[in-house]
């Protein structure tokens, strides 16, 4: 009879917390909606410092207009579920706003005033079937002078940044004045025609996001002075600059002008771009960019003709290996994927930062005895090397070679750097008098500010030695989505050029936004063990390899010629001769298999190490709880029995 009671308790009890839950459910829909537990590692769900700062600043209205097709969220639940995460987060946002933010959700009926009004904003139809009825998920953000900002199409791609481009759409609307960037590249930022001809030559996307924030004005590479309105200098492989523009960006640092400059020992673009004009007869710029005069008297100096070689941080990349057309993963070590560990996180332009990828990217050194203080950003590992440059510009750069040859020599080097403080002008005499064959100064031009020997303030220049992580390839996938072209970061690339653009124009708000949801998180102990296996075999490949290639030698030599000195078209070779080849042709498919093998174990090994590494994270775990639960279920089973027998004796 005990024993019937405690089961009636059990059931009770099991329908109580059934009933409980439920009731909690029910209760935080009403009272606390929208409310959520974030478990992500970046807090993808939880509003940044950021975002509460911007909405707490806005001092005029501003309104979203939010429209969704209620058919596209029933017949694509994604699309349904993704448009629910919009209206929360909206939700949180007018609430932190204040009374600032006001939220309107439209549903435009096909051939509605409501679509009719979508379409005015430009918001992007999309065919949800073959009938040709256009379904729209869209934001529409106004202020009060009707300032618009438009997001056409909310791709689900780009979810893990939704909070970013609601905020930057709010900040942007909220902002009086845009910030102005001037830009001095030599390369095609803003498309090319060069490369337009070999399929390239759109923008880079780095100029889209930065014309989102700013507007970007092109200063061309022949200047007498930096205009007045600028707030922002970048410059982008500044190579060939004559006297008289490096004289008007030298000035305009000195009247307290901020800079952010990128320089390059080797950049691939210029060096892409450059084969491209040479095969066309155009005159090609320079691959490598300095600004010596003017880091001398800042007190900075780029390393000249090395890059960075990085054992640690090394990417991986396809190669042909020696003398065979089978392509192998190998660590090219001139490709940097550098973590978070090697980036400053107390610097406002770096602190968020994860990841950050950079090609061939040069050595940044303090000046000694200089005035100014040299802060580092981002580092390598001190398992670098400084590297001749000459070795990565060739065509096809050796790979396996630079893999093989490196050294290590103990140390950290810097790849971008903050330069603050008192600094001289390069031009301590005033302006530099016309070059030869330079024209003079036009008639009417406007007279140039009054030279500065001196900073008036502490200089504030941001240098960073590489000009390839720019491009695309190296922090992006580009998409095209119902014909609009969606960068999908992959570094941090991108959000080092904004938080630096941000922070030298006085402001940091969106810098702890930007860096979320970067989606290359590599397995940083597999990569260490990856690199201890990977070396040990490299040895053993190269002895292989060497000696495959000395008996490919002998057995061509000894086919082509015989004693005598005739070939073998002339002569019949001896027995003996015929012997030796057969003997050298064993010893090459000997060596040839060994090769194979050397290969396919560390390619093995390193597979085996991450399929263990991928069950442990996926797999231990949960068989881990499921475990204990069976055990635990036992143990109270057991328990249950031994207090019913006690209570039947």
């Amino acid at each position: 009879m005990m024993l019937k009671n405690r089961r009636f308790l059990l059931g009770l009890g099991v329908l109580a917390a059934f009933v409980l839950a439920i009731s909690v459910n029910v209760l935080a829909g009403l009272f606390i909606p929208g409310s959520r537990l974030d478990l992500t590692a970046e807090k993808l769900y939880t509003l940044s410092d950021g975002t509460r700062s911007t909405l707490k600043a806005l001092d005029e209205p501003v309104t979203l207009r939010f429209f969704f097709s209620d058919r596209l969220g029933r017949e694509v639940p994604v699309y349904g579920a993704y448009a629910q995460r919009i209206r929360d987060l909206l939700t949180e946002y007018v609430d932190i706003a204040g009374g600032k933010l006001k939220v309107e959700t439209y549903d435009p009926q096909p051939f509605s005033a409501v679509e009719d009004r979508a379409v005015a904003y430009g918001l992007q139809g999309v065919p949800v079937d073959q009938s040709g009825e256009q379904v729209y998920f869209g934001l529409v953000g106004t202020n009060a002078i009707d300032d618009e900002e438009v997001v056409p199409f909310f791709a689900p791609e780009r979810e893990r940044f939704l909070e970013y481009d609601l905020t930057k759409m709010i900040a942007k609307l909220a902002r009086a004045k845009q910030r102005v960037v001037g830009l001095i590249s030599t390369l095609p930022l803003e498309g090319d025609m060069v490369m337009a001809q070999q399929g390239g030559g759109e923008n880079w996307a780095i100029v889209e996001q930065l014309k989102q924030f700013v507007e970007l004005r092109a200063l061309g590479i022949d200047l007498a002075s930096v205009p007045d309105d600028i707030d922002v200098l970048m410059l982008v492989h500044p190579t060939g600059l004559n006297e008289r523009t490096l004289y008007a960006i030298d000035q305009f640092v000195m009247r307290g002008g901020r800079l952010l400059t990128m320089v390059d020992p080797h950049s691939e673009a210029a060096q892409l771009r450059s084969r491209a004009m040479a095969m066309q007869g155009m005159p090609a710029p320079a691959a490598s960019s300095d600004l010596e005069k003017l880091f001398g008297a800042w007190g900075v100096r780029l390393v000249k003709d090395k890059v960075i070689a990085d054992r640690r941080n090394a990417r991986r990349v396809q190669v042909g290996a020696g003398s065979t057309t089978r392509l192998q993963a190998a660590d090219y070590l001139a490709w940097l994927a550098i973590p978070g560990t090697q980036i400053d996180q107390d610097d406002a332009v770096t602190g968020d930062l994860q990841m950050l990828n950079f090609a061939s990217a040069g050595i940044l050194e303090p000046v000694e005895g200089a005035t100014t203080q040299f802060t580092p950003l981002v580092t390598s590992s001190v398992v670098s090397q400084q590297l001749d440059a000459a070795k990565v510009r060739a065509q096809q750069p050796d790979i396996l070679g630079i893999l093989r040859g490196f050294q290590s020599e103990g140390k950290s080097l810097p790849i971008a750097a903050r330069i603050t403080g008192p600094a001289k002008s390069a031009y301590p005499d005033g302006a530099p008098k016309p070059a030869e064959g330079e024209a003079p100064k036009v008639e009417g031009e406007a007279p140039l500010p009054a030279h500065l020997a001196e900073a008036k303030q502490p200089i504030s220049v941001i240098v960073v030695a590489d000009t390839d992580f720019l491009e695309d390839r190296f922090w992006a996938q580009m998409q095209n989505y119902f014909g609009s072209r969606v960068a999908v970061p992959t570094a941090n690339n991108a959000d080092l050029v904004l938080n630096a653009v941000e922070n030298l124009a006085g402001g940091s708000a969106m810098a702890s936004l930007r860096s979320r949801g970067v989606s290359d998180r590599p397995f940083s102990l597999v990569k260490d063990i990856q690199q201890e296996a990977e070396a040990r075999f490299r040895a053993k490949e190269q002895e292989l390899q060497e000696r495959l290639k000395e008996t490919e030698k002998k057995l061509a030599d000894l086919r082509g010629r015989d004693a005598s000195g005739k070939t073998a078209a002339q002569a019949v070779l001896t027995p003996e001769q015929l012997k030796e080849i057969d003997t050298f042709r064993a010893q090459m498919l000997a060596t040839r298999a060994e090769l194979r093998e050397v290969q396919l174990s560390l390619r093995s090994n390193i597979e085996s190490l991450q399929s263990k590494v991928r069950f442990i994270n996926i797999a231990a775990v949960p068989m881990a709880v499921a475990v204990f639960a069976i055990l635990l279920g036992f143990w109270s089973r057991r328990r249950r029995y031994a207090t019913a027998r006690g209570t039947r004796e």
